[in-house]
């Protein structure tokens, strides 16, 4: 008869006993300095060396102060080349996410990210006198981005979408608009508003609408942001 053994079982007051022995043996402890694993002689002498090491640079730096001088300009130059790229991506971070100057060109609006494209037309809307403007967009937002009350007290529900030149919106997404901004929103009137155009079935079916949508594509969307052409909800 085979015989079978049974692995030992490590009791929960073991286990606390060997953590409190070992605490880096806990879950998720974070390793420690290379400086502290060493043995206290061995941290001091190495304290030491870096001390007596700051102290004859500095002595030499002292006594030689043109040295000291090139070292000061590199340091500088080298902090506003680090200043200047830092600075450089976050303005693009920030232009992306749609917090920077308002495009003015097709190209820098299907530059956004999706949600900065949101945030720019709640900003448009703004800028054109809506209040309590919010921003819905985000997985289940329910066909609506951006949710508005225009200057004439109606509330208005727009759908963005940022697209390229050859990706038209197509009337999928204005069945999804006009079967929810009323209900589900409680809007009074929608719009979509994209970077690219519609398909001529989205236009054909909006125009049979009792209500139909207002459909901004690329070229209405430059001339609300120019201040030249109409917004959504006029």
């Amino acid at each position: 008869m085979a015989s079978t053994s049974r692995r030992p079982r490590t009791s929960r007051s073991a286990a606390r006993r060997t953590l409190r022995r070992n605490p880096g043996a806990r879950r998720g402890a974070a390793p420690r300095p290379w400086l502290r694993r060493l043995p206290a002689r061995d941290r001091g002498a190495v304290l030491v060396v870096t001390a007596l090491a700051l102290f004859f640079v500095g002595d030499y730096l002292r006594r030689h102060p043109a040295v000291l001088a090139a070292l000061l300009v590199l340091l500088g130059l080298a902090a506003t080349a680090a200043g200047y790229f830092w600075g450089r991506r976050w303005y693009r971070a920030l232009g992306r996410a749609g917090r920077g100057p308002l495009p003015s060109a097709i190209d820098e609006w299907r530059a956004l990210s999706p949600g900065g494209f949101e945030v720019a037309v709640a900003r448009l809307c703004r800028r054109d006198g809506c209040s309590q403007v919010t921003v819905l967009g985000g997985a289940g937002d329910r066909a609506g981005d951006v949710k508005a009350r225009t200057p004439d007290g109606r509330w208005l529900l727009v759908q963005c979408k940022r697209y390229g030149e050859t990706n038209k919106v197509g009337a999928e997404v204005l069945y999804q608009v006009n079967g929810t901004y009323r209900e589900t929103h409680q809007c009074d009137t929608a719009a979509v508003v994209t970077t690219s155009t519609f398909t001529a079935s989205a236009v054909d079916w909006n125009t049979d609408l009792d209500a139909p949508l207002r459909l901004f594509g690329s070229r209405q969307l430059l001339d609300w942001a120019a201040g030249t052409g109409p917004a959504p909800w006029q």
